[in-house]
């Protein structure tokens, strides 16, 4: 009876360790292959990268990796990259015709397309053609990894929060501001983007508050983008680190029930109580239908966690986009009478 009951136990303990092995093996196989992910969605990121600034005689590319666009769509938002005397490289899918109805063509061109722009060494920054869909499906099959030793400028919005995240998650910066097929809408989004990547001026955003914001003082990583986009990557590999970060979201064309569930989402995993402070920009064209509105809706998920609020800042879906350093160090200052987030 003691030695059976000695074999039981013994083969219990060798069933549990196995089984941890098997996990620990799982772990390393989803980690190798995606292993542009370096960081746990709560680990600490102390190592910041921030691509160098651009200047004159620099090649960037142009790409496309959500909906399709045409020749027309680019061609006047290419000529104000040129204006800044910029060479541009479009990217060999750039003008394809839309696959399955939208993309930029299938994944593995829009995959191929952006991974050759990653690696060229003679391009100094990524500006995206347009938004849609498409860009989440890069995670896991495009390698960010070379952008850590070999950083390079990513720029758009949208859905293109997805690539955001994902180098961010890295420590590495990358811009919030239009993309091509938008860049002509306004004229100060379009010069503040070009002072932020060329390292222009105060590098600095300042609104008048209202009753909305919070009063305080906050430094962190400012990291985000469209709140659609950050829940969609919640629980993946992708998920956006909030930790000792500054949140910055903005939306467009949703209900208010709908920013209400995925602001609960982000509560429930833990991701505001790790913030340092809120950047609110546009919410474009949403509807509040039989909701509370979308103030206290910010207000009920961010009012009690005691940090300096920044509401309304024009970074978004509408006429005026103002360009954002998002993964780099960010200063928000919130007073009686406005607001100010500089960009370290």
């Amino acid at each position: 009876m003691k030695r059976s009951l000695v074999v039981v136990v013994l083969w219990s303990v060798l069933v549990c360790f196995s089984s941890c092995n098997k996990e620990d093996d799982t772990e390393s196989v989803i980690a190798n292959q995606n292993n542009e992910v370096s960081t746990t969605p709560s680990a600490v990121i102390s190592h910041l990268v921030r691509p160098p600034y651009l200047k004159a005689g620099d090649t960037v590319a142009v790409c496309s990796i959500s909906n399709a666009v045409t020749r027309s769509d680019l061609e006047q938002g290419i000529g104000y990259l040129r204006s800044w005397g910029l060479i541009v490289l479009e990217a060999d899918n750039l003008y394809a015709e839309p696959y399955d109805g939208r993309y930029s063509g299938t994944i593995e061109e829009r995959v191929l397309s952006l991974q050759s722009m990653i690696d060229d060494n003679s391009v100094r920054a990524i500006f995206f053609a347009r938004g849609g869909y498409g860009a989440s499906q890069m995670l896991g099959r495009v390698d960010l990894s070379r952008l850590v030793s070999s950083p390079k400028w990513l720029i758009g919005y949208s859905d293109l929060t997805a690539m955001h995240i994902a180098v961010n998650n890295l420590g590495v910066a990358s811009v919030h501001g239009p993309l091509m097929h938008d860049i002509i809408k306004d004229s100060a989004s379009r010069q503040l983007l070009h002072d932020v990547l060329f390292g222009v001026g105060d590098m600095s955003i300042t609104i008048a508050t209202d009753s909305n914001c919070k009063q305080g003082v906050a430094e962190g990583r400012l990291v985000g983008g469209n709140l659609s986009l950050i829940y969609s990557e919640c629980g993946t590999p992708f998920d956006l680190n909030t930790t000792d970060a500054i949140l910055f979201f903005e939306d467009t064309g949703e209900s208010n029930y709908a920013i209400d569930r995925m602001l609960l989402a982000l509560q429930l995993s833990g991701k505001l109580a790790q913030i340092k402070g809120v950047v609110v920009g546009e919410f474009f064209n949403c509807n509040q239908y039989r909701d509370i509105s979308l103030d206290a809706i910010i207000q009920k998920y961010f009012g009690p966690l005691g940090v300096p609020i920044m509401y309304g800042v024009p970074s978004g879906h509408d006429t005026q986009n103002y360009a954002l350093v998002l993964g780099g160090m960010a200063h928000l200052d919130v007073g009686s009478s406005e607001a100010t987030l500089s960009f370290r």
